[in-house]
C-alpha cells in the first residue's frame, strides 16, 4: 500500500498542487509556516476523513476560498483506488472510485497510517483518553472484530449513563450492566491480547532508540483481580447514580509507559520521551505486519544528529512509506533510502529537488 499522487486545492495557503510520491522517503523541506504541515494535513484528510491538527475541517479551507479538493491515488498490490473528499458550503462529500459513501468516518481502516507530530508527546502527558485512543487505534488494525464490539460496548454505555443521568430506577440501570459487562470483557480480552504481542517489539525500538526497554502497565478501568464487573457495577450503583454516569469500565481504561517501575515523564527528558512515542509508533506498524504510511511533522526537533540517524534506520527498516518535515535538508540523512524523494515548499507552492 502506498500513496502514489495527490491533487490539493485550497487547503491552507495551498491553492493548487499535484505531488507524486516516493514508496519509501519523502522529505518535505520549508521554512516554517510554509505548507509542510498543510500537505500531512491533507494526507490526514483524505485518508482518515480529519486533520491532525483540528476536528474542523472548515479551518482547512484557503482563506476567501469557498471550498477544499483532496484527491488521492492509492496503489494496493496490483491495483489503484482514488479517494476523493471535498468540503463546501459546510458539507463534506467523499468518493471512493467514482462511488459516494455516506460517512468520512468509513474512510477509517482503508489505510494503514500513523502520525508522529511535535505535540505527539501529549500522550505522555495528558489524560488516559489519548493513550486509550492509541491502545485502540492498534488493535483496531490487527482484530478486525474489535471495531464492532467497541461500538456495540459505547452504544450501552450511553443508555445506562442516560438512565443514570434521569435517575431511573435501580432495575431500569442494572438492566444494563450484564451487556455492558459482556462487551466490556470482549474488549479488555482484545486490549490484552495486543498489549501482550506488542510489549515486546516495544522494547526492541526502546533499546534501539532510547537504550532502555519501556513497559506497560495496562489498568483496565475496573478491578480485574476482585469480583466481576457487573457484580462492581451493582456495588457502586450508588455512587454512579450521584455522578450521573458509569465510573467502571474499559471506556475509563489506561496505561502507563514505565521504564523501571517509575513513570518516563518523571524520569526522561523531552528528547527522550520524543524517542519513546516514536518507539511506541513505530512498534505498532511492526505489530501490524503490512504496508503503511507514516507521517513525520519536524522529526529533527529536539533531537541530536546521532539520535536523528538512529530514529530513521529504525523507520527505514519498517518498509513504511513515510513523509517527513524539516526545514533543512541536511538535517535528515537520506543515504541509506532507495529511491527517496525531496520536495521544497514555500508559500504553499512545492518543487520536486532533483
Amino acid at each position: 500500500m502506498a500513496l502514489v499522487k495527490l491533487n490539493i486545492q485550497n487547503l491552507r495557503n495551498i491553492s493548487q498542487e499535484q505531488i507524486e510520491f516516493s514508496p519509501g522517503l519523502n522529505l518535505i523541506i520549508g521554512p516554517n509556516a510554509s505548507g509542510k504541515t498543510s500537505l500531512l494535513e491533507a494526507v490526514s484528510l483524505v485518508c482518515l476523513g480529519r486533520s491532525f491538527r483540528t476536528p474542523r475541517i472548515d479551518q482547512l479551507v484557503k482563506h476567501e476560498e469557498k471550498s477544499l479538493v483532496v484527491v488521492a491515488r492509492i496503489s494496493v498490490g496490483k491495483e489503484n483506488h482514488i479517494i476523493g473528499l471535498s468540503r463546501e458550503a459546510k458539507k463534506t462529500q467523499v468518493k471512493i472510485d467514482g462511488e459516494r459513501i455516506g460517512k468520512t468516518t468509513e474512510l477509517v481502516g482503508r489505510v494503514a497510517i500513523f502520525i508522529l507530530t511535535p505535540e505527539s508527546h501529549e500522550l505522555l502527558d495528558s489524560g488516559p483518553k489519548m493513550r486509550r485512543q492509541y491502545l485502540d487505534w492498534g488493535v483496531f488494525h490487527v482484530e478486525h472484530r474489535y471495531l464492532d464490539v467497541w461500538q456495540k460496548y459505547h452504544r450501552i454505555l450511553r443508555q445506562r449513563n442516560s438512565c443514570l443521568r434521569r435517575r431511573l430506577s435501580s432495575q431500569e440501570v442494572q438492566a444494563w450492566d450484564g451487556p455492558m459487562a459482556e462487551k466490556a470483557e470482549q474488549l479488555h480480552h482484545y486490549r490484552k491480547q495486543y498489549l501482550a504481542e506488542l510489549t515486546p517489539i516495544l522494547s526492541k525500538y526502546g533499546k534501539q532508540l532510547i537504550d532502555v526497554a519501556p513497559a506497560f502497565d495496562y489498568q483496565p478501568g475496573w478491578d480485574e483481580s476482585g469480583t466481576s464487573l457487573k457484580e462492581q457495577l451493582r456495588k457502586n450503583l450508588d455512587k454512579d447514580i450521584d455522578r450521573g454516569f458509569s465510573r467502571l469500565g474499559p471506556h475509563r481504561a489506561d496505561i502507563k509507559i514505565k521504564v523501571g517501575g517509575k513513570l518516563v515523564q518523571s524520569v526522561f527528558s523531552r528528547g527522550q520521551q520524543k524517542l519513546l512515542i516514536c518507539a511506541m509508533t513505530l512498534a505498532q506498524l511492526k505489530r501490524l505486519d503490512q504496508d503503511c504510511i507514516l507521517l513525520v511533522d519536524d522529526l529533527p526537533a529536539e533531537l541530536d544528529p546521532q539520535r536523528r540517524a538512529t530514529l530513521m534506520q529504525a523507520i527505514q527498516e519498517t518498509g513504511a512509506q513515510v513523509m517527513v518535515t524539516a526545514t533543512e535538508p541536511n538535517l535528515i540523512d537520506v543515504s541509506i533510502w532507495e529511491g527517496s524523494r525531496m520536495f521544497h515548499v514555500e508559500h504553499g507552492s512545492f518543487q520536486k529537488v532533483v
